[in-house]
């Protein structure tokens, strides 16, 4: 029985993969929603088409110890030469069923239960896991294109600053050191505004194998996956969130906890399940029997029953082997546990780390840092900065607004990671990342 929140990815997954408008593997828009890519990566995504494949799989290979042992059929004959003269020619038709005990039966049921429960956690911790994964890319190309254009802003800065100095420099207004200290940034800026343009390509190209199809995802031309943008910017807004809160939610629905725990009632019922199979099962048979003899034919039947003799193997051979699938179901459970809690102890430090710093750094010590290079570039044309300050002031813009950038950006991949090691996945409602922007889709830049 499929649970409500596992159900509902499954079902969607299998809609949009029905879709003869999504089967043409249509481009990327030119414009990328987190929605959109949400959509495409429900439909496209490897990791999450096999979870479901998993589930199948699962679900089919824990049905098959509840179905019943398959009949047979055995046809013999008799053939006795008779002192008389003649034969007596005897035709046997059985067919034979062998009976589990009541018991079994229902212990194979429930374990069945039990590990198709397993299977659909597991596939909502991998859905949660490909969710994490989106939501940190496409924010990656979010802080990646801010990046780049606050690199391109401040390198035209520099470019003018270059060519006003090279004019002043042949009218014999700037001397050789200032002309060559200038380009040597130049240069640096340039160098850092490449880079960052090239970052921002793989980012974009990361999200994109993320949500294509195969097709699309194996032979597109390179800048199908890179001359795209995306709609969100960067904010930054606090969490406000209690730690036990956290924890108890991660508990409760985290894939990962709720797959072992329902692996451990499995490997319970497959235990109880060895147990009652030492009791020896009942094997019945009866059929028609054909008796020919010189006298005359005549009918009748034949009916028996078996009783198997546990001499040989007495099935305890069986209960201590699950036994010890029992104890290592359990051992994982606690594994699962402590990597959960780990998980939501880290990521929320990370939260609570970032937040802090933002407050202390961006919205504290960097306020007003926006104006600098502009300032500087008016006290420097009114000859009131040396060539040194301006430098100075154009490189702290850089690492102002880059430290910025960073900031909010790692606080939401923190908060992504929270969320994840608390078990949602995109079909659930966000618990922290309530408000649009946090989705990345806001269009506010960054504070």
């Amino acid at each position: 029985m499929l649970r409500p929140r596992t159900l509902a990815v499954v079902l969607l997954i299998g809609l949009l993969s029905a879709s003869p408008l999504w089967a043409q593997s249509p481009p990327l828009p030119s414009r990328l929603t987190f929605e959109e890519a949400k959509a495409l990566m429900l439909q496209h995504n490897p990791a999450l088409r096999a979870g479901r494949a998993a589930v199948n799989q699962h679900a089919f290979e824990a049905q098959t110890p509840t179905l019943w042992p398959n009949p047979s059929v055995n046809v013999s004959q008799d053939r006795i030469p008779l002192p008389t003269g003649g034969i007596d020619n005897q035709l046997f038709f059985n067919v034979g069923q062998t009976l589990p005990y009541p018991g079994t039966m229902r212990a194979h049921e429930q374990a069945a239960d039990h590990l198709t429960d397993a299977a659909e956690f597991a596939f909502a911790e991998d859905a949660a896991r490909a969710f994490r994964d989106l939501r940190k890319r496409y924010i990656d190309v979010v802080a990646a294109a801010a990046r780049v254009e606050t690199l391109q802003q401040i390198t035209e800065a520099v470019r003018t600053a270059t060519r006003a100095a090279d004019v002043r420099y042949q009218e014999g207004d700037f001397d050789t050191f200032g002309r060559a200290r200038l380009r040597v940034a130049l240069a640096d800026f340039e160098n850092q505004l490449t880079q960052a343009e090239t970052e921002a390509d793989n980012a974009r190209r990361r999200l994109a194998v993320h949500i294509l199809p195969d097709e699309t995802a194996s032979f597109a031309a390179d800048r199908d996956l890179t001359e795209y943008t995306v709609a969100g910017t960067l904010r930054y807004q606090p969490i406000a969130m209690e730690y036990a809160s956290v924890r108890s939610q991660a508990l409760a629905r985290r894939g990962m906890l709720n797959a072992s725990q329902a692996r451990i009632d499995a490997r319970s019922q497959q235990l109880r399940a060895a147990r009652l199979q030492r009791i020896p099962s009942l094997n019945l048979s009866a059929g028609p029997k054909l008796q020919d003899t010189p006298g005359g034919t005549a009918w009748g039947y034949t009916a028996g029953l078996s009783l198997q003799i546990p001499l040989w193997n007495t099935g305890r051979t069986q209960v201590r082997a699950h036994q010890a699938q029992q104890q290592r179901a359990l051992a994982h459970a606690e594994d699962a546990r402590r990597t959960v809690e780990l998980q939501v102890r880290e990521a929320y430090a990370e939260v609570q780390s970032y937040q802090e710093r933002i407050e202390r750094i961006s919205n504290n010590l960097l306020t007003n840092t926006d104006a600098l290079l502009d300032d500087a570039r008016y006290v420097y044309s009114e000859g009131e900065l040396s060539l040194v300050g301006l430098l100075d002031a154009m490189e702290a813009t850089r690492s102002a607004r880059m430290m910025k950038i960073d900031l909010v950006a790692g606080h939401l991949r923190s908060l992504y990671d929270l969320e994840y090691a608390m078990g949602v996945g995109p079909d659930d409602e966000a618990p922290l990342l309530h408000t649009p922007f946090l989705q990345a889709d806001a269009t506010d830049a960054p504070e």
